[in-house]
């Protein structure tokens, strides 16, 4: 069964809209906690990343197997770090940038530090799907059964 090109594009976009409104409903009721921004960052790109991997492979509609989960959960987790890292730096840096990115008056509105984040964290977001993808991939090509062989020959070792 073949996707066509509108139904993935109207995927990606609600996948975009729930990432986004689960990190404004997580941030905003918590904006005076400094924990909010990060929580509502580390929430909303969890579900852009597996929801868009989710996306593309429903409309490849292939039977491939998405890896151990316990790897794609490692490669996350180090992502994450690395979101939580550029959150910080762009809340580090904001003193030191100019004037046109950081101040919100009548005539400049003040998306110049949001949208540099964005890019970062899209940026962030293709790298971990090619990791993504690499592990998935090295879970294919591993033979039928190999897995269960290495745990039978310690098991054997073992004794």
């Amino acid at each position: 069964m073949q996707f066509s090109k509108d139904k993935v594009y109207s995927r990606k976009r609600r996948v975009y809209l729930v990432a986004t409104m689960l990190t404004m409903c997580i941030f905003l009721p918590f904006r005076s906690n400094p924990w909010a921004i990060y929580a509502g960052v580390c929430a909303g790109y969890t579900v852009l990343v597996f929801g868009l991997r989710r996306a593309a492979r429903t409309s490849k509609s292939s039977g491939e197997d998405a890896g151990p989960v316990s790897r794609l959960l490692l490669v996350h987790a180090a992502f994450l770090a690395v979101v939580v890292g550029w959150v910080w730096l762009g809340l580090a840096l904001r003193p030191y940038l100019p004037y046109i990115l950081t101040t919100e008056d009548t005539t400049h509105p003040y998306f110049g530090l949001a949208f540099l984040g964005i890019v970062g964290l899209l940026m962030i977001e293709l790298a971990e799907q090619h990791q993504l993808r690499a592990v998935a991939d090295s879970a294919l090509s591993l033979p039928a059964g190999s897995a269960s062989d290495v745990n039978k020959d310690k098991e054997v070792s073992e004794n």
